[in-house]
C-alpha cells in the first residue's frame, strides 16, 4: 500500500531534522522557531505511471534561517543552498531517496533565490526548496 501524504511529510521531515540545528514542521505552524523548515504539500499529480503504478507529489519546504539582521543568518541560507556536501539541503534530503521506504524516489528540483518574510512580527531571511517525490 502507497504511503500517505502525512507519512511522506513526516520522511521529509525526518531527512530535514538532519541539518544540524534546524527545527522541522510537518504541518505549517502559528509562530515557527527559526531556524526553521515548514513542509508544504503543493500538488499531486496522479497516475504519473500506468496502472496506479506511482503518483507525483510536490512538496515546498521553507527553510527559515534566522532574523533579517543576524550576521549569520546569511551565510546559513547559502550553506542550505549548496548543491552538495555538509550543510547542504539536498545533500539532507537525498541521502535517502526512498524515505525510509515511504516513497520510491525523490529529487530536490529548485531552490528560490533568499528573500524577506515576515515571522511573529520580524522580517526573516528564507529560502525555498522543491521537492519531488514519487510513491
Amino acid at each position: 500500500m502507497p504511503a500517505s501524504i502525512s507519512e511522506l511529510r513526516s520522511g521529509l521531515s525526518a531527512a530535514i531534522g538532519t541539518l544540524a540545528g534546524v527545527r522541522t514542521y510537518d504541518n505549517i505552524p502559528d509562530a515557527p522557531v527559526a531556524p526553521a523548515a515548514i513542509i508544504e504539500l503543493r500538488s499531486i499529480d496522479y497516475d504519473s505511471t500506468f496502472a496506479r503504478g506511482a503518483d507525483e507529489y510536490r512538496f515546498a519546504v521553507v527553510l527559515i534561517s534566522g532574523r533579517a539582521d543576524d550576521r549569520t543568518a546569511q551565510a546559513r541560507l547559502e550553506g542550505w543552498a549548496q548543491g552538495h556536501g555538509f550543510g547542504s539541503f539536498k545533500t539532507a534530503v537525498e541521502d535517502d531517496p526512498t524515505l525510509g521506504g515511504t516513497c520510491s524516489a525523490l529529487r530536490v528540483e529548485s531552490a528560490s533565490g533568499l528573500q524577506s518574510i515576515e515571522v511573529n512580527n520580524s522580517p526573516h531571511l528564507a529560502i525555498e526548496f522543491s521537492i519531488l517525490l514519487y510513491a
